[in-house]
């Protein structure tokens, strides 16, 4: 069987036009969950993981994911974009590698809370508002127990840190309709009769006021709030053998603003600009060459402030911000990185 040239043509450009059908489909799957506004097994990642691939000839076949978060903490991530479909639809090799950004110490308040974790003391309060699954551990470690009785309530940002706190036996009474600080301080249910709330909030001590701000916003509630710096967020330096990777790296999964900015930190340091002002080193692809992919609008925030991401370049949820929403973000981002390899250029 013979194709003549006009229908070789034709053959080539019904191919051409599947192709770019293809990644139309990809693309618009992925923006369902994903979009820039401004846009049982438990396998701990211990090294690159080849999830799919056939047919490998060039570097644009191979695709790399790395994942920021603290060590042993990417497990979630790394599964649920595992399972997104858009990857098997890639033929292409995708690795995954753990990159942790940031490791937790206690904050300066750690003792405080600990004064706090009894009946009689946590009682003193209306509300505790826990804002991470990471403030879930620290809260549900200082209690071991002691809270299950008290009349105090729980008011959790998402759906991520209910489930956190529910690994302690911690009833959850409220969260919002969008897991963010805003929304938690404009929800979050006042006392009657204007009196008085008081409000815990044990926290990382880089978290921002979004919260005692919203709260001292509502003009119709009395809130008095008490924050404690419980857990700290410190950057992880990088390995030599961990910052040869960064040439290999298409996108990396950011799942807090600090993790943003350790990334950075070793970025600087593999293309030796640390010494550089903030000012020098804000450079539109100073990032290890990388698509961003965020658990959402804070930490996209970061990348955009950071000046160093073009803004089509970032990736997070515009809605239902959490795990499968990420890794739908993430999925979208590979799935451009991929086109972007086969074109050969930047976009």
């Amino acid at each position: 069987f013979f194709l003549n040239v006009t229908q070789s043509k034709s053959v080539l450009k019904m191919v051409t036009a599947g192709y770019f059908l293809f990644f139309c489909i990809v693309r618009i799957l992925s923006a369902r969950s994903s979009a820039f506004v401004v846009p049982h097994n438990r396998q701990h990642i211990k090294s690159t993981a080849v999830l799919s691939g056939q047919n490998i000839e060039s570097p644009a076949d191979e695709l790399t994911i790395a994942f920021t978060r603290e060590k042993g903490k990417n497990y979630k991530i790394h599964d649920a974009v595992a399972a997104n479909p858009i990857l098997s639809m890639l033929d292409a090799k995708v690795n995954l590698v753990d990159l942790p950004c940031i490791r937790h110490a206690e904050g300066d308040d750690h003792e405080n809370l600990l004064r706090y974790a009894s009946k009689s003391n946590i009682e003193e309060f209306d509300y505790v508002i826990i804002t991470s699954p990471e403030a879930a551990k620290v809260f549900g470690e200082a209690f071991r127990g002691d809270f299950y009785t008290s009349e105090t309530k729980i008011a959790a940002v998402g759906k991520a840190t209910k489930k956190a706190l529910a690994e302690f036996d911690l009833e959850v009474d409220f969260v919002p309709s969008k897991a963010t600080g805003e929304t938690l301080a404009a929800e979050l249910p006042a006392l009657p009769d204007a009196r008085v709330c008081n409000v815990l909030y044990p926290a990382s001590a880089k978290a921002p006021d979004t919260i005692r701000d919203g709260l001292q916003a509502r003009e119709a509630a009395n809130f008095e709030m008490t924050r404690l710096n419980v857990y700290d967020t410190v950057p992880a330096t990088f390995t030599d053998e961990q910052m040869n990777l960064f040439d290999d790296i298409d996108v990396a999964c950011f799942g807090s603003p600090s993790a943003v900015k350790a990334w950075l930190q070793n970025v600087d340091v593999f293309l030796g600009t640390e010494g550089l002002s903030e000012e020098e080193r804000r450079v539109v692809g100073n990032n290890g060459g990388v698509m961003a992919a965020c658990i959402g609008t804070t930490t996209a925030r970061e990348c955009l402030e950071s000046g160093r991401w073009e803004p089509n370049h970032i990736y997070y949820p515009k809605n239902n911000p959490g795990v499968d929403s990420w890794a739908a973000s993430t999925a979208q981002a590979l799935g451009d990185a991929h086109e972007r390899k086969f074109w050969g250029g930047g976009w």
